[in-house]
C-alpha cells in the first residue's frame, strides 16, 4: 500500500507531527514522524542549503559507540569523516525545515496531545457497558477506544491506553474506500471534545451516530481532502508526508488545555484586579473610560473608550437617551459599532457588559467566557487582549480553526438528517 498518513476526521491535521528542538532543550523535546527518534540530518551542507547558513541551525551528533553527544555546525570545513552514528537537526531561530515544527516557534507544552489518536468504533455482539462509559456510549451503537500515538502508516492503531471494552488495537480510516465499514473513525480527543460541545449546542445531544454516517456519506478522498473547506494552512500541510510549514505551528497547538489561559482569564476578573489607566469601577452604571498610548495599536485605538464629549447638534444619536442608544448598539456587531464610532460621539463610551456580548458573538469558541459571572469580568480587556494578541495565542487560534471545521461538520449532519440520508437504523447494530 505504501506510506499514508491518517488525519483527524474533524480538523484535518495529521497525527504524525514532528518537532525539532532548540539547542537548550532536552532530547525528549524532539521527535520524528513516528516519535521513535528525532528529525535526522544526512549529508554535509544540507542545513546551509535548506535553512540558510545564518539560520542558527546545527547538528547534534549521536555516536553509536557511546552515549556521547556533540553539537556542531553543519557547514564547517572539517567535519569528522570517521563519524559513526546519526546526526540530529537542531533548530536555530531562523529554522525553516519542513520535517518538523521548530521549538523556537512553539513549545512542547503547547503541543501536548497533538499526536493523540482516539477512534469511534462500532459495537459488536455481546458488548457490555463498563464503568466510565459516557451516556451516548451506553445508549447507542458506537463507543470510544482508548488513546494511541499518531500512526503514520497503513497499520492498526496499536498500544491503545486505556484498553476500553477489550480493544487494544484497531484499524482506522478517514475514507470509505476499504471494504470493511467497521474501521474506526479517528480524531484528536481534543477535537472530539469540541465536537461534543457544538453537537450539544446545536442538536441537544452528542450525535456520534451522525458523525459516523457523515464519513460514510462523504467518505471519498476528494470530499475530505479537497472539497471540505479547511483552513489554508491545512491544505498546505496535507501532503503524503505532513508538511510542517514554518508559521503554521498553531495547527499543532492544544485547543483545549491552553497553557496560561486560566491564569490570564483570572487576572482579568474585576474583583481581583484594577486595570491601570482605568477609572474606578462603578457597578451602578458599568461604564468605563479607557485611553491608549501609542499609535501602533490600531485595533485597540479603534475600540478604545474615550471620556465624555460635548454633544453635537448635528448628531441625531446624541438626542437618544443613553439606555436607548445602548439598545441600538446591542443589535450591531462589534465591527459595525467600530465604524459607527467614527461618525458619532454617542458610542465613545460603552458599558463593560456590552463587550461580553461582542465576545459571545465574535468568539463562540471561547467557552470559558460563558462560565464567568457577568459582573466579575473585565470584558473589554478580555475582548481587546484576544484581538490584539491573536498572533501569540496559538491554542486559541487552533481552537477557532477547529470550531469552524466542526461547526461545518455538524451542519452537514443536520442537513443529511433533514434530507433523510441519516436515519437511526443506519448502523444496523446487533442486539447488544
Amino acid at each position: 500500500m505504501g506510506y499514508f498518513e491518517f488525519v483527524c476526521q474533524l480538523c484535518g491535521v495529521s497525527f504524525a507531527i514532528s518537532r525539532i528542538r532548540r539547542p537548550d532543550e532536552p532530547q525528549s523535546a524532539a521527535w520524528d514522524y513516528s516519535k521513535t527518534s528525532f528529525v535526522s540530518q544526512d549529508g554535509r551542507g544540507y542545513l546551509a542549503d535548506t535553512c540558510g547558513k545564518h539560520s542558527g541551525c546545527k547538528l547534534m551528533l549521536h555516536h553509536t559507540d557511546s552515549e556521547t553527544l556533540e553539537l556542531v555546525d553543519d557547514w564547517r570545513d572539517g567535519m569528522d569523516e570517521q563519524f559513526n552514528g546519526e546526526s540530529e537537526h537542531i533548530a536555530g531561530p531562523g529554522c525553516v525545515c519542513r520535517q518538523g515544527y521548530s521549538g523556537w516557534r512553539i513549545g512542547v507544552e503547547e503541543m501536548r496531545g497533538c499526536r493523540d489518536v482516539q477512534a469511534l468504533v462500532r459495537k459488536e455482539e455481546g458488548w457490555e457497558a463498563e464503568e466510565g462509559d459516557q451516556e451516548w456510549e451506553r445508549e447507542g451503537g458506537l463507543f470510544l477506544t482508548g488513546v494511541g500515538d499518531g500512526s503514520p502508516d497503513m497499520s492498526p492503531l496499536m498500544d491503545i491506553s486505556p484498553v476500553r471494552h477489550g480493544v487494544d488495537e484497531v484499524w482506522i480510516s478517514n475514507t470509505t474506500w476499504i471494504d470493511d465499514d467497521n474501521a474506526g473513525l479517528p480524531f484528536h480527543p481534543t477535537c472530539f471534545e469540541i465536537f461534543k460541545k457544538i453537537s450539544i449546542e446545536r442538536m441537544g445531544r452528542v450525535d456520534v451516530h451522525g458523525l459516523w454516517m457523515w464519513r460514510q456519506l462523504e467518505g471519498q478522498y476528494e470530499d475530505l481532502f479537497e472539497k471540505f473547506p479547511r483552513h489554508p494552512a491545512v491544505k498546505i500541510g496535507n501532503e503524503q508526508w505532513w508538511n510542517h510549514e514554518p508559521g503554521d505551528e498553531f495547527l499543532a497547538a492544544n485547543p483545549v488545555d491552553i497553557p496560561g489561559l486560566a491564569v490570564l482569564l483570572d487576572g482579568l476578573r474585576r474583583t481581583t484586579q484594577s486595570v491601570e489607566g482605568m477609572r474606578p469601577w462603578n457597578v451602578n452604571d458599568g461604564v468605563f473610560l479607557r485611553n491608549y498610548k501609542g499609535p501602533e495599536d490600531a485595533y485597540a485605538t479603534l475600540h478604545c473608550t474615550f471620556p465624555p464629549c460635548p454633544p453635537s447638534p448635528s448628531d441625531p444619536f446624541t438626542k437618544l437617551p443613553t439606555e436607548l442608544a445602548y439598545m441600538v448598539a446591542n443589535y450591531l456587531s462589534s465591527k459595525d459599532i467600530a465604524h459607527l464610532r467614527l461618525v458619532t460621539k454617542t458610542f465613545l463610551q460603552l458599558p463593560n457588559i456590552m463587550f461580553r456580548g461582542f465576545l459571545l458573538q465574535d468568539m463562540p469558541w471561547l467557552w470559558e467566557a460563558r462560565e464567568f459571572p457577568q459582573a466579575e469580568m473585565d470584558w473589554f480587556q478580555l475582548y481587546r487582549m484576544v484581538k490584539v494578541s491573536w498572533g501569540n495565542l496559538a491554542g486559541l487560534r487552533n481552537r477557532k480553526r477547529i470550531w469552524r471545521d466542526v461547526w461545518e461538520v455538524v451542519g452537514r449532519i443536520e442537513r443529511f438528517r433533514e434530507q433523510g440520508k441519516i436515519r437511526e437504523d443506519d448502523l444496523n447494530v446487533m442486539d447488544v
